[in-house]
C-alpha cells in the first residue's frame, strides 16, 4: 500500500505541475505593439488592453474642424472615441489638428472618408486622399492611437460579393502598401445597412489583408417603417449571427428614427445587445446639423447640458448608456488638451518696387496644404517661399490692394504644382467679380498678362490643376503700370522649382485568357501606362496574386514610354509555368501589381495596383488537373507589416507560442508519467 500511495502522490505532484504551469502560460501579458490591433472580434490597444469602442459620430468637417469645443462636450459623457466625419476636401493640417485634440482630450479618433456615402465609384477617391503624401504623414503621426474608416457607406444598393471582395482588397492593399497600418474599417453597403455583406466578405478580407487588422461596421438604419414591426428581433439575430462568426463589429451609425424621420428605429435594442456583446456602437450624431432630419441631433446646440430625447437616454440614463458602460485605457484618460500651437513667423516682404502693389498686402486663401507654405509666401517678394493649396480643384488666393487700384499687369511665377486652367478677376467688394484674364491649357512657369482694370481685391480663380498636387504659386505680383520693370526678387536658398523625373508605371487593365492547350488554366494579361515623365529602361516585373498567393507573372524588359500603353501576357510562375490552375471554385480575385524593385510602395508609384473578379468554368468532359504547389518568388513577395506591429494576444487566449510550450510540457509530464509507472510495476515483480 505504501508503494501504491507513492505513485499516486508522485503522479499527483506531476499533475499539478501540469496545471499550475499551463496556468501561467495562459495568464502570459499581451506584447506591446505601436498602434490597435484586432484580435479575433475584438481591439486590443498597443499595451494588450481589449477596448471596446462606445462614442458619437461628430460631424467635424462641416462644423468645428479643430474639434473644439465638441470634444471637451463629448469627453463629459464618458465616451471613448469619436467618429470625426471627415472628406477629401479637408486639407492635411486641419486633419492633423482634428486628430490630435481628440486625443488630448481622451479620445480615440476614428477618421472616416464621407465623399463616398452612397458612391461605390468613390472608394477610390477616398483611398487616393489616404495615401496622399501629406495626409499619409498625418496618419503616420498618429498610429499609436488611430483607425481609419476607410469610406463611408460606399455604395447605395447591393454589390455583388466578388466586386466588393475586389473592390475592398484592392484598398486594403493600397493602404497598407502605402505604410498604413491601423485598424481598416469597412462599411456595409446600400448606405451602411447591409450587414449581409460584412458577414459574407468579413472572413475573407481579413484573410486578405497582410496586417489582418480590419474591423466591420454597420448602421442600423433600420426603421419599421422599411423593415417590419420586428426589426428589434433582426438586431438581436444579426449581431448573434455576427459574434459567431467571429466578426469584428461595430455599429458605426443609428438613431431613434431612420433618414427623414421615418419611424422607428429600436436603439434601446441596439445598445442593450451591443453592451451584452461587446460590440462597440456611435449614435448618429452629436449634433448639430442633421438636416434631413433635426431629431437626429443628439444634442441641441453641441453641448452637453442641452442632450435631450433620445440622444440623452443613449449618453446617461440608459443601463447600457455610452456613460455606464464606455472605459477609457488608462493612457488615453492621462491625455492632457494640447496647447494651441504658435504660428510659425511670416517673413518680412522685401522692398516694393515702384509701381509693383501687391507685396506685402493681406492675401486670403481657400485653402493651405500646410503650415509651411501660407498664403503670405505668395506676396512677399522672395522666390525661396511659396504658398501652396490642398491637393484639390477649385483653390483661390485674393490679395487685397487697400483701396481701387488701377491694375495694368499680372505676373505668376509658379512652383512645379501649377494650375492647367485659372483666371484672374478684380473686385471692388471681394464679392462680385470680373475677369480679366484667362488660361485654358497652362503649362507652369511664368504667366504674364498685360490687362487694363480697376479694383480693390485681385483674385486667382484656380480652377484646374496641371499636377496631381495642388496650387503652388512662388510670387502673385500686380502692377499699376505696364512698362515698370521686373524687380530682383530675393533668392536666398534652394529656389529651384523640384523636376520629377521618375518613371511612374502603373497598371490600367487586367484580363486573362483560357489555356487551350490544358484548357482549365488561366493565363493572365495586364495593360500597362507609364504616368511619369521618364522612359522606363530597367527590367520590372507584374505579379499576379490569387488567393494569398503569388500564381504567375509578366517579366517586363522593353523601354516604357510616358503615355504609351504596353500590354503584357504573364511569362512566368512559382512553378515555372505561367499558367494558373484554379482550385475547386470557379470564382477568384486577382492583385496584379507592378514591382520593380521588389516592394510594393505607394509612395513610388501613380497607382501600382488593381484588382479584379472573375469565374473560370472549366469544361465538364475535362478532368481538371490538380494545381501544383506553389513556391514564394523572391521577387514578388507580398508586403508584410513591420515587425513592431505584432498582433495582440489576448489575455484570455494563450498566443501559438504558448500553446506550443503547454504542448511540450504535456509531452515531458507524460513520460515522467509512465517512467515512474513503469520503474513501479517492475519493483513490485522484484519484491515478488
Amino acid at each position: 500500500m505504501r508503494s501504491y500511495r507513492l505513485l499516486w502522490c508522485v503522479v499527483g505532484v506531476l499533475l499539478l505541475t501540469l496545471a499550475l504551469a499551463g496556468g501561467t502560460a495562459a495568464q502570459a501579458p499581451a506584447p506591446e505593439y505601436p498602434g490597435f490591433r484586432v484580435q479575433g472580434r475584438h481591439l486590443y490597444d498597443r499595451f494588450g488592453n481589449k477596448v471596446v469602442l462606445v462614442g458619437v459620430n461628430k460631424m467635424i468637417i462641416y462644423t468645428d474642424r479643430d474639434g473644439l469645443p465638441s470634444y471637451p462636450e463629448i469627453v463629459q459623457t464618458g465616451a471613448n472615441v469619436v467618429r470625426i466625419v471627415w472628406g477629401t476636401e479637408g486639407p492635411a493640417d486641419e486633419l492633423d489638428v482634428a486628430i490630435g485634440n481628440a486625443v488630448s482630450y481622451g479620445l480615440i479618433p476614428m477618421v472616416d472618408c464621407h465623399d463616398s456615402t452612397g458612391q461605390w465609384s468613390e472608394l477610390p477617391t477616398c483611398v487616393d486622399y489616404w495615401v496622399r503624401p501629406d495626409v499619409l504623414a498625418v496618419i503616420r503621426k498618429h498610429e499609436p492611437y488611430l483607425l481609419v474608416n476607410i469610406a463611408n457607406e460606399a455604395g447605395s444598393g447591393s454589390i455583388p460579393d466578388d466586386e466588393y471582395r475586389a473592390a475592398y482588397e484592392l484598398a486594403i492593399w493600397r493602404m497598407r502598401a502605402a505604410g498604413i497600418h491601423v485598424p481598416l474599417i469597412l462599411d456595409g453597403t446600400n448606405y451602411g445597412q447591409n450587414i449581409n455583406v460584412l458577414q459574407a466578405n468579413g472572413p475573407y478580407l481579413i484573410q486578405a489583408d497582410p496586417d489582418h487588422n480590419l474591423m466591420f461596421s454597420i448602421h442600423m438604419w433600420w426603421p419599421s417603417a422599411w423593415r417590419g414591426a420586428n426589426v428589434a428581433q433582426q438586431v438581436i439575430d444579426e449581431v448573434a449571427e455576427s459574434v459567431a462568426l467571429d466578426l469584428p463589429l461595430i455599429i458605426g451609425e443609428f438613431a431613434h428614427k431612420g433618414p427623414g424621420c421615418s419611424c422607428c428605429i429600436p436603439y434601446q435594442t441596439i445598445i442593450e445587445q451591443a453592451h451584452l456583446n461587446e460590440v462597440g456602437y456611435l449614435p448618429w450624431s452629436w449634433g448639430p446639423g442633421n438636416s434631413d432630419c433635426a431629431e437626429m441631433d443628439m444634442t441641441e446646440d453641441g453641448t452637453f447640458a442641452t442632450l435631450h430625447g433620445w440622444g440623452l437616454e443613449v449618453a446617461i440614463t440608459s443601463p447600457h448608456s455610452i456613460q455606464a458602460i464606455a472605459v477609457r485605457p488608462d493612457w488615453l484618460a492621462a491625455m492632457t488638451p494640447a496647447p494651441t500651437p504658435t504660428p510659425a513667423p511670416t517673413p518680412t516682404p522685401l522692398p516694393a518696387t515702384a509701381g509693383l502693389i501687391s507685396v506685402g498686402r493681406p492675401v486670403e486663401v481657400s485653402s493651405t496644404e500646410n503650415d509651411s507654405y501660407p498664403a503670405a509666401n505668395a506676396v512677399d517678394g522672395r522666390l525661396n517661399t511659396r504658398w501652396a493649396s490642398a491637393y484639390e480643384d477649385n483653390q483661390f488666393i485674393t490679395i487685397d490692394l487697400g483701396e481701387a487700384r488701377d491694375i495694368a499687369r499680372v505676373y505668376l511665377q509658379w512652383e512645379a504644382a501649377y494650375g492647367k486652367a485659372y483666371k484672374v478677376q478684380v473686385s471692388d467688394d471681394n464679392a462680385t467679380w470680373t475677369d480679366i484674364a484667362e488660361e485654358t491649357n497652362g503649362n507652369g512657369g511664368i504667366d504674364d498678362f498685360l490687362v487694363t482694370a480697376r479694383g480693390r481685391y485681385v483674385r486667382l480663380e484656380c480652377l484646374t490643376r496641371g499636377t496631381e498636387w495642388g496650387f503652388s504659386l512662388w510670387e502673385f505680383w500686380v502692377f499699376d503700370s505696364p512698362d515698370v520693370p521686373l524687380p530682383t526678387p530675393d533668392v536666398t536658398g534652394d529656389v529651384s522649382a523640384p523636376v520629377d523625373n521618375r518613371a511612374d508605371v502603373f497598371i490600367r487593365e487586367i484580363g486573362w485568357t483560357t489555356d487551350k492547350p490544358r484548357q482549365d488554366g488561366v493565363t493572365f494579361t495586364a495593360v500597362l501606362a507609364n504616368a511619369g515623365n521618364t522612359v522606363v529602361l530597367d527590367d520590372f516585373r507584374v505579379a499576379f496574386r490569387v488567393g494569398g498567393e503569388v500564381v504567375s507573372w509578366a517579366d517586363v524588359t522593353e523601354p516604357l514610354m510616358p503615355g504609351v500603353d504596353l500590354p503584357v501576357t504573364a511569362d512566368g510562375g512559382p512553378d515555372g509555368v505561367a499558367v494558373w490552375n484554379p482550385a475547386a471554385t470557379d470564382s477568384f480575385i486577382v492583385l496584379a501589381w507592378v514591382d520593380e524593385d521588389g516592394t510594393l510602395d505607394e509612395l513610388d508609384a501613380h497607382n501600382n495596383m488593381l484588382t479584379r473578379s472573375g469565374r473560370v468554368q472549366p469544361p465538364a468532359t475535362v478532368t481538371p488537373i490538380p494545381p501544383t504547389p506553389t513556391l514564394t518568388p523572391t521577387l514578388t513577395a507580398p508586403p508584410t507589416a513591420p515587425a513592431a506591429t505584432v498582433t495582440p494576444v489576448s489575455q484570455e487566449t494563450p498566443s501559438t507560442a504558448s500553446g506550443a510550450g503547454i504542448s511540450w510540457l504535456v509531452g515531458i509530464v507524460t513520460a515522467l508519467v509512465v517512467f515512474v509507472v513503469v520503474v513501479f510495476v517492475r519493483l513490485r515483480r522484484l519484491r515478488n
